[in-house]
């Protein structure tokens, strides 16, 4: 590609860059104003993505100019910046002041406004998983804080809230005796499909299983023989939406099985791969069903019982399960019925409808003062298939920093060094990765303070060798779905 070619590339990209923003107004509108850049910022990032860019970043890297590969987070005056190299003259209002240096403040302020100050600028904030095993033991909720953990979560799926609040009055007493700041995040449970035993297995923790066994999604036992092996999901309105050919896993897709039956009494599920050693199906492991279109509420009554005690207590909320921008307003309503001051809401990502609605869960939660996003990578794995997780964690990083928006790289991060003192190499290159992130969350485990401070020497080794991200853009389907739903 030669130089008249770049420009002319270059300056109908920009035009649709700023038409697409004209275009969405609309959708700006609704924004805060503190959001504003960000918003038009995402858009724009959005409309570049649409179409692949790699021939184009091949062309200007050649002739040595910026190939666009590190521009997220002001991909408009990037562009605006190489045409200007190749002599195209702007006025001062035609001038993106949504640059390099202007997006990085936003971001860190918005940082900032979730997680509180830091002490180190290039350490990401450090979230620990917290549970009742704790709450007794003073010292090592101040050794936690000391060794770099600036937030705690409360899993709500988890224990009830006298656990809850004897975690939380520890980490108060720690705050005081170091004199160093934590926040609270809270997730709710969400409606998160977990295996339940009925009949005479009620109360066992396991039940043998093979491969190429038949077992059933049911709400009763009843109509079933003694030799059957039926498992309720937790959340019985699902059963309507399970069509046979779909796929289901359990406990994290170490159990994979097909959908052959649907039943008035239940839902057949053939066995096709166990993953484990152990050929069993636990009680209270996760179900995930990636190719059904379920449709039920991602706030439970559960949720809704938790809310009070989480909005009284917690600095940010974790929506599991998340699917739609209007389930954001859903939550919005149930938190002003409670109190006028409503807690940031920070995003998870765990389901492939929430990734492909990414951009807007994202222009949703701007209309809020504070919003996050947490790549909640276990239940996300399953969902989406794990070969392809480098890719979707990728993506969801790069659409967070277009919108200047805080993201929580979460699920086990060095996992192994947590529960057995021991880490793999893979799982330390992973923990490289998650320096990407604005926050980064580790599990409970023995180890926890051993992980706080390997984690903090791996990033503050990374930090000296890159800052955020350098990508070829391919077409990103995101973008282009988003864009026509919008015309449809």
């Amino acid at each position: 590609m030669e130089l008249d070619d770049i420009r002319k590339e270059l300056e109908s990209m920009e035009s649709k860059l700023v038409t697409a923003a004209e275009n969405l107004n609309y959708i700006l509108a609704e924004v805060r104003p503190t959001h504003q850049t960000s918003a038009t910022n995402l858009i724009k990032y959005l409309a570049f993505r649409k179409n692949d860019r790699r021939e184009l970043q091949l062309a200007l890297h050649t002739h040595g100019l910026s190939a666009l590969s590190n521009a997220e987070s002001h991909i408009h005056r990037q562009i605006q910046a190489v045409r200007e190299r190749l002599g195209h003259n702007y006025s001062e209002k035609e001038i993106s002041d949504c640059n390099l240096l202007n997006s990085k403040a936003i971001l860190d302020k918005n940082s900032r406004n979730l997680f509180s100050q830091k002490d180190l600028p290039q350490m990401p904030y450090l979230m620990v998983t917290l549970d009742s095993e704790i709450a007794a033991d003073t010292e090592k909720m101040k050794n936690f804080l000391r060794a770099g953990m600036n937030v705690a979560r409360i899993n709500c799926a988890h224990e009830e809230e006298k656990s809850w609040s004897k975690i939380i009055e520890t980490i108060k007493v720690a705050e005081i005796a170091t004199g160093l700041a934590c926040k609270i995040y809270m997730d709710m449970a969400g409606p998160k499909i977990r295996t339940q035993f009925l009949g005479r297995q009620m109360g066992k923790k396991k039940i043998s299983i093979a491969e190429n066994d038949l077992f059933y999604l049911a709400a009763t036992r009843e109509n079933f023989n003694s030799n059957e092996t039926v498992v309720s999901p937790n959340e019985l309105a699902i059963l309507p939406y399970l069509k046979v050919g779909e796929r289901v896993f359990v406990d994290d897709g170490n159990l994979y099985g097909i959908i052959e039956t649907s039943e008035p009494r239940g839902i057949g599920v053939r066995v096709r791969k166990i993953f484990s050693k152990k050929k069993r199906i636990k009680t209270d492991k996760g179900i995930n069903f990636p190719d059904s279109k379920i449709k039920i509420s991602s706030l439970t009554e559960y949720d809704l019982l938790a809310l009070p005690f989480i909005l009284e207590h917690a600095d940010m909320i974790g929506y599991s399960f998340v699917n739609k921008p209007k389930d954001i307003q859903q939550l919005r309503d149930e938190m002003a019925k409670i109190t006028s001051k409503p807690l940031p809401i920070i995003l998870k990502i765990e389901t492939l409808l929430s990734f492909q609605n990414l951009p807007g869960l994202l222009l949703e939660g701007m209309k809020d003062p504070q919003v996050g996003v947490m790549i909640a990578r276990g239940d996300l794995a399953v969902e989406m298939g794990f070969e392809k997780m480098a890719e979707i964690q990728e993506e969801i990083l790069s659409i967070c920093e277009a919108a200047h928006t805080p993201v929580i790289w979460a699920t086990q991060v060095l996992e192994n060094l947590h529960k057995s003192g021991i880490a793999t190499r893979s799982e330390i290159t992973d923990a490289g990765q998650a320096a990407l992130a604005e926050c980064i969350m580790i599990n409970k485990g023995p180890n926890t303070a051993e992980v706080l401070r390997i984690l903090k020497e791996i990033i503050q080794r990374a930090a000296t060798q890159r800052i955020k991200k350098r990508f070829v853009f391919h077409e990103l389907q995101i973008a282009s779905r988003f864009f026509s739903k919008l015309v449809n």
